[in-house]
């Protein structure tokens, strides 16, 4: 199964499991270019001291003072970045930015293989990007125009963590970076003291197509089962997102069968288990983990209270 399967919030979020392994491209440490006569946001002057973060590709991106211009092809890193209040500084988007903030920012396509010459025009000081090899082209093309690329992979929860922390040494908005994670970490050490008197159920997480795409151990979903109080069946899958027959599926003791909404999936795999179908918007690993995680939990233990209650 290919990646067109995934719905396209996920595409981003999950690509570093589907089809990735760790990138080997390396982006310039060189000054950013471009060609654009745009000026909103305008470049400040000075914002900071010099940076010098290494991504999840293991490579390191060097500025001389915190970026100005943004331009972010992971949704999960946009919704942090506007989380950590720099909006303003963002100055396009991808398709799959449907946030407000930026409404009238310029698209630049996917978050894989933008449009490159758009992307140009904008004249990013600094590119975030995914670390893998499902689109070297971007990374070796933004290199060569000096951009600087910031890589990251958040495959699972203590990615997203790192997320965070990074993007906030990029934009040197430590203290509210810290106070996200710490928001984060209190959100589900508290959905964990919520399950933790129930039973732990056994769940599969499926993101739909023929045969379906499972999430697999140490990915972001199968995190969150756990964090919720359930227990992923597919603990042997050997890959975060990899496709299961039916056939395996229904071999399996499983209570619940968590779903994205829309999804469509062989009607044999549902048959007599009980079936929660979930947002997309739980699906995208970013700052916004502890709501999803709740969603998960009182999908896999309705009997939680409201926590208002």
């Amino acid at each position: 199964m290919g990646i067109r399967a995934v719905p396209g919030l996920l595409v981003l979020g999950l690509c570093a499991g589907i089809a990735c392994g760790g990138g080997s491209e390396s982006p310039s440490d060189g000054p950013s270019s471009g060609t654009s006569a745009d000026t909103s946001p305008e470049r400040p002057s000075s914002l900071g001291s010099p940076i010098a973060l290494v991504g999840d590709g293991g490579d390191t991106v060097r500025l001389h003072e915190p970026p100005g211009r943004i331009l972010s092809l992971v949704p999960s890193a946009t919704e942090t970045l506007i989380r950590l209040g720099v909006a303003e500084r963002l100055v396009g988007r991808t398709d799959y930015d449907t946030a407000p903030a930026l409404s009238d920012l310029p698209s630049v396509g996917g978050g894989l293989q933008p449009n490159l010459e758009i992307l140009r025009t904008l004249d990013p000081d600094v590119v975030v990007a995914f670390a893998g090899d499902s689109d070297a082209v971007t990374a070796r093309t933004l290199g060569t125009l000096g951009i600087p690329v910031l890589r990251v992979r958040p495959d699972g929860i203590p990615d997203v963590r790192r997320m965070v922390l990074r993007l906030g040494e990029l934009v040197q908005e430590e203290g509210p970076a810290r106070t996200l994670v710490a928001e984060i970490d209190g959100t589900l050490e508290e959905i964990r003291a919520a399950v933790a008197p129930f039973p732990r159920v056994r769940a599969v997480y499926l993101l739909g197509g023929t045969p379906p795409l499972a999430a697999g151990p140490g990915s972001f979903l199968s995190q969150l089962v756990e964090v919720g109080g359930g227990e992923n069946v597919l603990d042997d899958l050997g890959a975060l997102y990899a496709p299961v027959s039916p056939e395996v599926l229904l071999e399996r003791d499983v209570d619940a069968v968590l779903m994205t909404r829309g999804s469509r999936v062989d009607a044999r795999i549902l048959e007599g288990r009980r079936v929660v179908e979930l947002p997309g918007e739980v699906e995208i690993p970013g700052p916004d983990v502890g709501a999803s995680a709740w969603i998960v939990a009182r999908a896999l233990h309705p009997e939680l209270p409201d926590r208002d209650r």
